[in-house]
């Protein structure tokens, strides 16, 4: 009962966080309002989280991971690959505009000044991330279906890809729904990387 509740207070104070670091920024946050919204005294939030730098590293990292964490769940899948391409792309937009604030913090306060030790962190996560999308390529490109490509870059690029999409539309929401954005990234991945001729 102690580590569940010790959870709960975890998960409460990073969507608080995570709120706050997206509404006001890295540098901007403050702890306190954090601890607020997150309805936990200041000192639990600093028995959790000693600096606002391991807070946000844990904000974005656990977020990302569990989006990971989703991704592969709901990707165990008989389709076909051009099917399983689409909902590898349906997924990954789905699951940004549900944590429009981790999305947000993502692909706007990852450059402002955060400390060099917690980019690293970050970056990890993010990279764990791209040989995730990698391996799918990879067993696409074993299919026949991706044409002879760096799989590793293809990765990168259609992250990048699906990133600034989504960016774009939670910024710009009256230019697109998330239906628009998924079909607009298949129809321009899968023209450029479902090449072969299937097995």
């Amino acid at each position: 009962m102690g580590s569940a509740k010790i959870s709960n207070k975890h998960k409460q104070i990073l969507d608080a966080a995570a709120t706050i670091f997206s509404q006001k920024g890295f540098h901007q946050a403050r702890m306190d309002e954090i601890a607020v919204m997150a309805e936990v005294a200041k000192g639990t939030l600093y028995y959790n989280f000693s600096s606002k730098s391991l807070l946000f590293a844990a904000t974005v990292t656990e977020g990302m991971e569990d989006i990971v964490r989703q991704v592969r769940a709901e990707l165990v899948s008989d389709l076909p690959f051009p099917e399983h391409f689409h909902l590898l792309v349906s997924t990954i937009v789905r699951l940004y505009m549900q944590h429009s604030d981790l999305a947000h913090i993502i692909f706007n306060e990852l450059s402002s000044g955060i400390d060099d030790e917690v980019l690293v962190e970050i970056e990890r996560v993010r990279s764990r991330f791209i040989e995730f999308i990698a391996e799918m390529l990879s067993w696409g490109q074993q299919k026949g279906y991706i044409k002879s490509i760096d799989l590793k870059l293809s990765a990168v690029a259609l992250a990048g890809i699906i990133d600034s999409v989504c960016s774009h539309i939670l910024q710009n929401p009256d230019e697109g729904s998330e239906e628009q954005a998924v079909e607009t990234l298949y129809d321009i991945l899968s023209s450029g990387l479902l090449g072969g001729t299937g097995q």
